[in-house]
C-alpha cells in the first residue's frame, strides 16, 4: 500500500481501539456540531447548514452540477437532490440545461441566492472562528496541514482499494 508519509507508526489496534477516541469519529462529530451550530446561526437568514454548503460550492464554482456538488461535499447524490429541490422551491437556486450537453443540468444561483450567500459568509465565519477559539495561527495552520495530510493519505488508500 502507498503511503503519504514514509512513517507507518499504528496508533490503532484491534485490542485497544476505542471509537469515541478515534480521528475519525471526532472529525464525524466535529462535523455534526457544525451543522447543528450553523442550523441555529443561519436560521436567521432562512436556510440550514446543509443549504448553505451547497449555496457556497455553487457560488464558488465555474459551472455546478448534482454530481459535481455532491463529491465537493462527500454526500450522496440524493441528499444533494433533496438539497436543491427545496432550494429551487425557495427560489435561491436554480437549474439549466446544458447548452453543450442537454443531458446535463446545471445549477445556479438565483439573485436572492446570491443575496443570501453574501449574508452567510459572515455568519459561517464567526462560527469557525468561534470553534478555533484559542489557537494560534501556528496551530491554526497545524491543523489544516495534518487535515491535508489526513486527507492525502485517505485519498491514496481509496486509490490502492480501488
Amino acid at each position: 500500500m502507498k503511503t503519504a508519509n514514509a512513517t507507518n507508526l499504528k496508533f490503532y489496534t484491534p485490542e485497544s481501539y476505542q471509537p469515541q477516541m478515534s480521528v475519525a469519529y471526532l472529525m464525524l462529530r466535529n462535523k455534526s456540531i457544525y451543522q447543528r451550530v450553523g442550523d441555529v446561526k443561519l436560521a436567521e437568514l432562512g436556510v440550514t447548514a446543509a443549504h448553505m454548503s451547497v449555496m457556497v460550492i455553487i457560488s464558488h464554482a465555474e459551472f455546478s452540477t448534482i454530481s459535481s456538488v455532491s463529491q465537493a461535499l462527500g454526500v450522496d447524490p440524493a441528499a444533494i437532490v433533496r438539497v436543491v429541490q427545496k432550494l429551487v422551491l425557495m427560489k435561491l437556486i436554480r437549474k439549466e440545461q446544458s447548452k453543450k450537453d442537454g443531458r446535463v443540468i446545471g445549477l445556479s444561483l438565483t439573485a436572492d441566492g446570491i443575496k443570501i450567500t453574501k449574508l452567510i459568509a459572515p455568519v459561517w465565519c464567526d462560527l469557525l472562528n468561534q470553534s478555533l477559539s484559542g489557537f494560534t495561527k501556528k496551530e491554526f495552520e497545524q491543523l489544516k496541514d495534518f487535515l491535508f495530510r489526513i486527507e492525502k493519505n485517505n485519498l491514496l488508500q481509496l486509490e490502492d482499494a480501488l
